[in-house]
């Protein structure tokens, strides 16, 4: 029996999804301390998916990286914004970074499983670059 390859198309575009949808585990998924609830879904849920699913193909790993480079910047911008803001403002802020999170989370998961690559904004630096074999395919378009 051969592969079917819409299957497998298929198969990519919901890895890759996932690599992005995975991040919204982030509103539920929080670890308490002694002061304040911090959240460790939005990275750890992506960073999984990426990690046991980045080899099977290029659009699973450019789908794992965008996300986790975002979902990094989105970390660091609400931590400087908790620390460097007084009360209500940093609450505001809190509030504000975590509801763009949740929206930009929605747009890459849809473009993903339509099967579009998709760059988030707001990512001032990543961590995460693209591979070769990523390029490749983001310049041929091919899926």
């Amino acid at each position: 029996m051969t592969a079917d390859p819409s299957n497998d198309k298929d198969e990519v575009g919901t890895w890759a999804s996932l690599c992005h949808f995975s991040a919204f585990l982030g509103a539920i998924w929080w670890i308490p301390t002694s002061i304040l609830w911090v959240p460790v879904g939005h990275l750890l849920c992506p960073l999984i998916v990426w990690f046991v699913k980045r080899k099977k193909s290029p659009k699973i790993d450019w789908a794992g990286r965008e996300s986790l480079n975002f979902q990094i910047n989105m970390s660091a911008y609400g931590a400087l914004g908790a620390v460097l803001l007084p009360g209500i403002a940093a609450t505001l802020w809190l509030w504000a970074v975590a509801l763009t999170d949740l929206y930009w989370i929605a747009r890459a998961g849809v473009a993903a499983s339509e099967g579009r690559f998709f760059s988030y904004p707001l990512v001032a630096w990543r961590l995460l670059r693209e591979t070769k074999a990523i390029r490749t395919m983001r310049e041929n378009e091919s899926w």
